[in-house]
């Protein structure tokens, strides 16, 4: 069956340029044929191609003598001098960034530190917060010649600190926690939290003495709540002192003033 349209195909071209040597047009072959006209011409150029034929190109119209030198008087004028043609090629370098270092296949990539004195947090839900935190090189160097001991050798803690409805530089918290970290580590999720609660995150070393020693800390930041407003122990006591009912909070008589805030803020 292929060999049948193969041939069929070869006899159809072998007429087509047949009647074009006659000096028949494509649109009278199509006619004569009983074919589509893109067919005709598509035929004819394969034949055209295999064959060595290059279909010349038309030449453009000739114009006056007259017309070609008003336009190269124009272009004469138009045309920038060489000065201006090298001044426009002449560019500078594009300035890079030190930050930044040659990735592979041309690609740029971000340097692994910044070699700063940094800690920032991120919450993530009411229960967790991502820190992420750098120590710069003379800070270590300042502590290695301090304690006499290598950076890596210098025992390393995170602590978490509460300081709802307290001001952080004041030194006070609610409540801290301290937990050892491995050497090496300069990120990490803190979890589980409170919801509904001011953190500070600090991030530093054990003394000889085994105090903690903060190098870098956050800003403070707020958990969000795990439940509506309102809603909660505290949420009928709070309606009666907002409506006037009662001349008082009723819950400050009874409850610390942080355990209130913790559920009316």
């Amino acid at each position: 069956m292929d060999f049948f349209l193969e041939g069929s195909q070869t006899q159809m071209e072998e007429k087509i340029v047949s009647l074009k040597q006659q000096g028949l047009t494509l649109k009278q072959i199509a006619e004569q044929l009983d074919m589509p006209v893109g067919k005709v011409q598509y035929a004819w150029r394969k034949w055209r191609s295999q064959n060595g034929e290059v279909t010349k190109p038309t030449t453009a119209p000739k114009k006056s003598s007259n017309e070609g030198k008003d336009r190269m008087k124009r272009n004469e004028k138009e045309a920038p001098t060489v000065g201006q043609v090298a001044s426009t090629l002449h560019h500078e370098e594009p300035k890079q960034s030190p930050l930044l270092e040659t990735g592979p296949d041309g690609f740029w990539k971000l340097p692994d530190r910044y070699d700063v004195d940094l800690m920032h947090a991120v919450v993530q839900s009411p229960n967790a917060v991502y820190v992420f935190w750098e120590v710069s090189d003379a800070v270590k160097e300042t502590l290695t010649m301090q304690f006499m001991r290598p950076w890596e050798d210098l025992p390393k803690a995170f602590r978490i600190l509460d300081i709802t409805l307290l001001d952080y530089t004041s030194g006070h918290a609610n409540r801290s926690y301290t937990f050892e970290l491995p050497e090496m580590t300069n990120s990490w999720f803190v979890r589980p939290l409170d919801p509904n609660t001011t953190y500070v995150f600090e991030f530093g070393i054990r003394t000889m003495e085994g105090e903690f020693l903060p190098l870098v800390a956050s800003m403070p930041i707020d958990t969000p709540r795990n439940e509506p407003a309102g809603v909660g122990r505290f949420a009928e006591p709070v309606r009666r002192w907002q409506f006037g009912e009662v001349e008082s909070p009723e819950l400050l008589d009874t409850l610390p003033k942080y355990s209130a805030y913790r559920c009316v803020r």
